[in-house]
């Protein structure tokens, strides 16, 4: 008889929490449960998570609907998928080491330009698609939304949109983010193990447009950033510069 590894007949295993007997009948549901049982550290950083057939049967779902989940996790950095090996917990959710964040007015003094911070708007809305998958929430959820702008010698050097998870971020206050900008905030208070970059090349529209001082569709680049505690995702922004921005990356 062929033996199996301890973790991975430990991955095998169905789970005894609460609730999971019950049908998961969306991926959205069984994008929770698979979420919940790797922050739970039923299945460690590395390891080796039940196939789809295996979840299917488990949940009481269709494979087609955990393969849906599986991929949403996937593109969101949770589980990394391959063919013939399965799917594991991403490895980096297993990070404690506090990160070290750039933040943008590091970036302008470093230019020799004078820094200036201003809040635009602090509301707490449903999240937008993107946000929603960034996040992995549920339709329908409210998260923070935060609007700021950032000012080199008085002119318009980057916008900035930073959508905040306030159940897993629940100290924070409005009047935090009118002196100081949310990813100072965050690199100062939580312990962030983690960052996903994504670089977008796209036209500017509406705020802004408005706030960088630049016409209606101006292509600017366009920086998104997902922070992470382990396996939670708890931010996310996009930075717009204006155009000629040089963005420059030392290793």
């Amino acid at each position: 008889m062929t033996n199996i590894s301890g973790s991975f007949a430990r991955s095998l295993r169905p789970s005894h929490r609460s609730g999971v007997s019950k049908r998961v009948n969306t991926w959205q549901s069984v994008r929770t449960e698979v979420l919940s049982r790797i922050r739970a550290r039923e299945w460690q950083p590395g390891e080796l998570i039940p196939t789809e057939e295996q979840l299917s049967a488990q949940l009481g779902c269709a494979r087609a609907t955990v393969n849906r989940a599986l991929r949403e996790l996937a593109d969101s950095g949770i589980i990394e998928r391959r063919r013939k090996v399965g799917t594991r917990v991403t490895a980096s959710a297993s990070r404690r080491t506090t990160l070290e964040m750039p933040v943008i007015r590091d970036e302008i003094e470093a230019m020799g330009a004078e820094y200036a911070y201003q809040m635009i708007s602090y509301e707490e809305r449903q999240a937008s698609d993107i946000a929603r998958h960034a996040l992995q929430v549920d339709s329908g959820e409210r998260l923070i939304l935060v609007r700021s702008q950032y000012l080199a010698n008085g002119t318009p050097h980057c916008c900035e949109t930073i959508w905040l998870h306030p159940k897993l971020l629940p100290w924070m206050a409005q009047n935090t983010f009118r002196e100081l900008p949310a990813h100072e905030w965050l690199a100062a208070q939580v312990p962030l193990t983690h960052t996903r970059y994504a670089i977008v090349a796209e036209g500017a529209t509406g705020l802004c447009a408005k706030n960088l001082g630049v016409a209606e569709h101006t292509p600017v680049l366009t920086i998104e950033r997902t922070n992470w505690i382990d396996a939670s995702p708890v931010s996310f922004a996009r930075q717009f510069y204006r155009p000629q921005h040089r963005l420059v990356s030392e290793e």
